[in-house]
C-alpha cells in the first residue's frame, strides 16, 4: 500500500506535510473521544496542548521515519488516522528491526466499518516495505475494545509501559506482532 487504497466508501492515503493541519484538529479531537471520558479535563488539556500542535504534527509528517495514514470519507471529510514509526523500540519488543504503530484512531462513528483494519493494514504493509520483522504498540491497559482489536490482528502482550497523561501516570499494555513476508 504505497500510496493509497480505496474501498466502497473510505479512501485511505498517506498524509503530507500540507495534511497537517487537519490531523493536528483530526488527532486532538479522537483523542479526547477517544480518552476524555475517563479522564480528567485539567490532564486532557494538558495532554491536547502539548501533544497536538500544528508544529509537532508538522515535524512528525516530515520525519523520513514516521508515516502517517489518513482515512477519509469519500467527501474528503477526515475518519481515522495512523503514524507508524521506524525503528521505536520498547522493554519486551523482539526483532532486530521494529516498526511502532504509535497512534491508531477512527471516529466512533465509524467504529465496526472496518476503518481501523485498513488503517493497521496500510501500516503492515508499510512496515513489511521498511522491511521490519515485528509490529508493536502500546494500548492503555483499560481500553478493552483496542485490546480485542489487537488480538484479532495478531499482536500479542509483551510488556507494559507507563504513559504520562497530564499529572497521571498511566500504564499501557505493550503489543506485538512478528512478521513474516509470506503472509
Amino acid at each position: 500500500m504505497t500510496e493509497s487504497t480505496t474501498e466502497p466508501d473510505v479512501i485511505v492515503r498517506r498524509a503530507t506535510v500540507a495534511d497537517a493541519a487537519t490531523l493536528t484538529e483530526l488527532a486532538a479531537r479522537l483523542f479526547a473521544q477517544t480518552f476524555g471520558p475517563a479522564n480528567t479535563e485539567q490532564d486532557m488539556r494538558e495532554f491536547l496542548a502539548a501533544t497536538y500542535t500544528l508544529e509537532r504534527q508538522t515535524v512528525e509528517l516530515a520525519d523520513p521515519a514516521r508515516v502517517t495514514w489518513l482515512a477519509e470519507s469519500r467527501d474528503g471529510v477526515p475518519i481515522g488516522f495512523a503514524l507508524l514509526r521506524h525503528g521505536s523500540r520498547s522493554d519486551g519488543v523482539a526483532g532486530e528491526r521494529p516498526v511502532e504503530v504509535q497512534r491508531i484512531y477512527a471516529d466512533r462513528s465509524v467504529h465496526g466499518r472496518g476503518i481501523g483494519a485498513r488503517l493497521l493494514a496500510a501500516c503492515v504493509d508499510t512496515a513489511r516495505e521498511w522491511s521490519a520483522d515485528v509490529l508493536w504498540l502500546a494500548v492503555w491497559e483499560h481500553n478493552a475494545r483496542a485490546i480485542a482489536f489487537y488480538e484479532k490482528h495478531g499482536f500479542g502482550r509483551v510488556g507494559v509501559q507507563d504513559f504520562q497523561l497530564g499529572s497521571d501516570t498511566q500504564h499501557d499494555h505493550v503489543m506485538a506482532r512478528i512478521l513474516s513476508f509470506s503472509e
